[in-house]
C-alpha cells in the first residue's frame, strides 16, 4: 500500500493547518531502556545511512519538533538512511542522497515522514522530490500538530515507535511543544554522519 495519493489529496486542502496521520498500522511504543544499549543517536540537521547489525539496532530522534525526521527503509536490504531536515536540501546534498539509494540492488524502499508543527512546512516539498526520483512507498505521513515527537526506528524491520524516554506512557499534554517558531532558529543543511 503506497500512502502518497492520500497525502496529496490532504495536503492541497489543510497542509500544515492541522496533524496529518497516514499509516499502515498503530505504532507502538518502545521504552529508552530497552534500546539504549544498541541504539544510535541522530541529532537535527544530520543525515545517516545504516545496515542492520544487532548490537547497533536502533536509530533514535529525541525531540522532533520543527524539523522532519524522513527515513528510508530497503526491506531486501534492511539498509535505512535517515535524515532530521528543517529545510528542503540543496543540490549537493540530494547528489549524495540519491548516489546512496542507487548503490542498493533490486530495492523494496518503503518512506516516512515524521514531524513538523503546525503553520510551519519548511522541508515538506522534499517528500514530493523523493517521491519523484526514487521508486519506493510512502507508508507513513505523521506531520504536525502540536506535540513532540521521540522516534525509535529498528534497523532489521524498518518500523518506527514512539520513544518513551522516561520509560513510561506520557501523559495528556506532557509532549506539548514548548518551542514557539518564532523562537526556532536551528535552520540549516543537512550534514551527513558516520552511523
Amino acid at each position: 500500500m503506497d500512502l502518497w495519493d492520500s497525502f496529496r489529496r490532504r495536503k492541497a486542502d489543510m497542509l500544515g493547518s492541522q496533524p496529518l496521520l497516514l499509516n499502515t498500522g498503530e505504532r507502538w511504543n518502545s521504552s529508552f531502556n530497552a534500546v539504549k544499549d544498541t541504539s544510535f543517536e541522530l541529532p537535527i540537521n544530520k543525515a545517516v545511512s545504516l545496515k542492520y547489525e544487532e548490537e547497533r539496532r536502533y536509530l533514535v530522534a529525541r525531540d522532533i519538533n520543527y524539523d522532519m525526521l524522513l527515513t528510508v527503509y530497503d526491506v531486501n536490504t534492511r539498509y535505512l538512511f535517515a535524515a532530521r531536515i528543517t529545510l528542503i536540501p540543496g543540490n549537493a546534498s540530494w547528489k549524495s542522497i540519491f548516489s546512496k539509494l542507487k548503490n542498493i540492488r533490486t530495492p523494496n524502499f518503503e518512506f516516512r515522514a515524521i514531524g513538523l508543527q503546525d503553520n510551519y512546512t519548511g522541508p515538506i516539498d522534499a517528500l514530493e522530490v523523493l517521491h519523484r526520483k526514487v521508486n519506493g512507498k510512502f507508508m507513513e505521513f505523521d506531520l504536525f500538530g502540536k506535540n513532540t515527537r521521540h522516534i525509535v526506528i529498528d534497523t532489521k524491520t524498518g518500523m518506527p515507535y514512539d520513544l518513551l524516554l522516561l520509560n513510561k506512557i506520557y501523559r495528556a499534554g506532557e509532549l506539548a511543544c514548548q518551542t514557539k517558531k518564532e523562537d526556532f532558529k536551528d535552520l540549516q543543511e543537512v550534514t551527513f554522519i558516520n552511523g
